[in-house]
């Protein structure tokens, strides 16, 4: 199935090179920095959302927003705003996220604005997820999953070698930051690294201890 395609109009490179590599795992992506060339782009083909990083543009983006609607290109809009951005004085968006912000924050708020289209699957190096009949794959093995199994599953494929948090995972699987009991997270932990043994996938879920977990490739290692 195919990706959901996102327009990234940002001006600063180092903004451009940190947020990227994730939003193209999870997305088509097109950079651009003009606003003439946003409005190209948008003209040759369908894009789901626009994500802009207000506080490096050098145009007018609420005039950008406009002309967008005028020229029936219209879609979804994200802003990246700075401290300081009053929302009154924003266009009307999807949502936005204020500097500074982690990639794998974007990623978790643009998965709200941009969901999973039917048959989506999430991959990283041929370990995939199908998300809509929860099925984790490996070669030609295949395990079900529970719905949270494979929800925590989507998350580590999200941001695959980076470090997530215990509380990250229970806000974005079981959507709560509680921490009083985690036995929940736990059993699924264990189970979805009982899932990755039995298709043998060469992959773990290492616990970076006093920090989360992260999914990592064997192949990687020394």
């Amino acid at each position: 199935m195919k990706q959901h395609c996102i327009l990234f109009l940002v001006g600063h490179r180092s903004t451009e090179k940190k947020l990227l590599p994730g939003l193209q795992r999870q997305y088509d992506v097109v950079t651009m920095q003009t606003r003439r060339d946003g409005m190209r782009v948008l003209a040759n083909g369908p894009i789901d959302l626009v994500l802009l990083d207000v506080l490096s543009l050098r145009f007018d983006v609420q005039r950008f927003c406009d002309d967008m609607q005028r020229s029936a290109t219209c879609s979804g809009i994200f802003l990246l705003l700075g401290k300081g951005t009053r929302l009154d004085q924003m266009p009307r968006a999807q949502g936005y996220l204020r500097h500074p912000f982690s990639a794998r924050q974007l990623l978790s708020r643009l998965a709200r604005v941009l969901p999973e289209r039917r048959g989506e699957i999430a991959d990283w190096r041929g370990l995939r997820l199908d998300i809509e009949r929860h099925l984790l794959l490996w070669d030609m093995q295949q395990v079900p999953l529970t719905p949270k199994q494979a929800a925590l599953a989507r998350v580590f494929l999200r941001v695959p070698g980076e470090v997530i948090s215990r509380v990250q995972l229970m806000q974005e699987v079981w959507g709560t930051d509680y921490m009083g009991d985690t036995r929940t997270l736990d059993v699924h932990i264990h189970w979805l690294r009982k899932s990755l043994v039995q298709i043998n996938a060469p992959f773990v879920l290492e616990t970076e201890r006093g920090q989360g977990y992260r999914l990592v490739s064997r192949e990687d290692e020394p």
